[in-house]
């Protein structure tokens, strides 16, 4: 006897594959056409799907932390440095001010992720 396949019987659509994470995983539970090794498979791919969302905010909200820290750290060498004194060299902060509407993109995509699946996990406190 061969085991039923795990692949996927219709494509979701983008509205689907948004759902609750537990009412998909009650979904996945009821139905009557899957074998139990399939519902178990489709039960951790889409705890793993979740857990993705989530590690990918928490990178995000670890580069801009860091992406901070190290604003913070240049903004304190150059008030030390000898030649930002002189004003005979540029610092950091003179390159940041040059790029700061890079930086500004960056930090506000590295903002969105984060915003979005918190915002998201409080809507919906079982993502």
């Amino acid at each position: 006897m061969s085991e039923t396949s795990v692949v996927p019987s219709n494509i979701s659509t983008p509205l689907e594959s948004s759902k609750d994470p537990l009412s998909k995983m009650v979904e996945i539970a009821k139905d009557k056409d899957l074998a139990d090794p399939d519902k178990e498979k489709l039960i951790a791919y889409a705890q793993k799907k979740f857990a993705n969302r989530r590690r990918m905010a928490y990178i995000a909200l670890a580069a801009i932390i860091t992406s901070l820290a190290l604003l913070f750290i240049a903004a304190f060498i150059d008030g030390f440095s000898e030649c930002v004194k002189t004003e005979k060299c540029t610092g950091v902060l003179e390159a940041i001010s040059t790029n700061q509407t890079l930086i500004a993109w960056i930090e506000g995509f590295l903002t969105s992720i984060v915003a979005a699946y918190y915002g998201v996990s409080a809507w919906r406190p079982a993502s």
